[in-house]
């Protein structure tokens, strides 16, 4: 008898059972199960097991090896498990000129990546199923900073909160769904953009907040040269909601005396706003008790960092489901050092070194930011829609 693909899947197995097999299964596993069978392909092909497969994903550190377009690495952030570390198999599009992919946000298992220095080009890419799209049109101007990626909730499009130069200064909201660049609002000339442009983003409560940022322009607000005058609005916390998308000024904590160069860094802590200041081999964290009172900012922990994480410049919060809530994940950009550190205990409960930046004496060292990650299996028009490169 001739061997018939059907015939041999397991024909007694209902789709729920199938579908809590699979869900167990790792995506790259998953991408191959829909070769058994037609039901099989149905179940696994489906955006309801899609979206229960991304929440039974574990939220993983990502970085980029020796720079621009090297090896994707990932790490599950709760476990620091050296036998889970993976190689994403990613693909880079080629290119006429060398000028290189550097990944620089991550939102809702897709990552994004700029091509080339000076605000050139970006491209999304989702490294399980390997697809790449442009983000196209880009807005007028002689560069385009993106300073956000975020899921817009009442559209479930994915959008890019972006900065460019025309009219001196002005922000647009990029949707890749609709493949349209809004504008938002003005911001102040961007004179020293390399200077302030923001290093990162906390997705917190809907909103993004930011440090580091280029200064925006409320309605509120003086006169623009009075404005570029002040100095203490470049001190305080940026917040955008990706709901309403509108722009909130928050606070800092107070700032301890300091002698030497201080980090800052957001990360979320038991649900509520947190901060935490590194400077010479200690952290000091604060919390925003009441995130509409600027003033509830609480010192929560004031210690000292062992080595090798007394050089720690970022902390994000691991993973609250697999880790617990007082577990917070430390890591060194530049020596590549991460670790656990139990807040309420005051200890590093693991510590581990991602790659060896002064074993290998590369002149593209291995830069470890705060990039969380978390596979998705989910479909999305515009890798068909748009002009993906070659």
């Amino acid at each position: 008898m001739a061997f018939q693909p059907e015939e041999a899947a397991p024909q007694d197995l209902n789709d729920d059972v199938v579908t809590e097999i699979l869900l167990r299964l790792p995506s790259a596993a998953v991408l191959r199960s829909r070769a058994v069978c037609r039901a099989w392909r149905r179940i696994a092909s489906s955006p309801a097991f899609a979206a229960a497969h991304a929440r039974r994903r574990p939220l993983e550190l990502i970085f980029q090896r020796h720079g621009p377009s090297g090896a994707l690495e990932s790490i599950p952030a709760a476990a620091l498990d050296e036998p889970q570390r993976r190689c994403l198999d990613v693909e880079y599009p080629k290119e006429s000129c060398w000028r290189g992919y550097n990944l620089i946000a991550s939102c809702d298992g897709l990552l994004l990546f700029q091509r080339g220095r000076g605000g050139s080009s970006y491209y999304v890419c989702n490294p399980v199923t390997r697809q790449w799209t442009a983000v196209l049109p880009r807005p007028t101007g002689i560069f385009t900073l993106p300073c956000g990626f975020y899921v817009h909730g009442p559209s479930r499009e994915h959008r890019l909160l972006c900065l460019t130069s025309d009219h001196q200064g002005s922000h647009y909201v990029y949707s890749l769904e609709a493949a349209q660049a809004r504008w938002l609002g003005q911001a102040l000339p961007v004179m020293r953009l390399w200077l302030d442009q923001p290093i990162c983003s906390l997705n917190h409560r809907g909103k993004l907040h930011w440090l580091r940022h280029p200064r925006v322009i409320f309605s509120t607000d003086e006169n623009v040269q009075h404005l570029m005058a002040r100095d203490d609005d470049k001190y305080k916390i940026l917040a955008f909601d990706t709901v309403s998308e509108t722009f909130r000024r928050i606070s800092r904590p107070p700032l301890r005396r300091r002698d030497g160069v201080a980090e800052f860094f957001l990360l979320e802590m038991d649900g509520m706003l947190a901060m935490a200041d590194f400077l010479d081999g200690s952290m000091h964290l604060s919390v925003l008790e009441d995130y509409n009172d600027d003033k509830s900012w609480t010192r929560r922990l004031q210690v000292y960092l062992p080595a090798p994480l007394q050089h720690a410049c970022w902390a994000v919060n691991a993973d609250v489901e697999a880790a617990g809530q007082d577990v917070i994940l430390l890591g060194d950009s530049r020596t590549c050092w991460v670790g656990l550190y139990h807040v309420k205990q005051k200890r590093v409960l693991k510590k581990f070194l991602l790659a060896d930046n002064e074993r290998r004496g590369s002149r593209n060292p291995t830069l470890v930011h705060a990039l969380l990650f978390r596979d998705s299996l989910e479909r999305h028009n515009f890798f068909h829609l748009h002009h993906s490169p070659q």
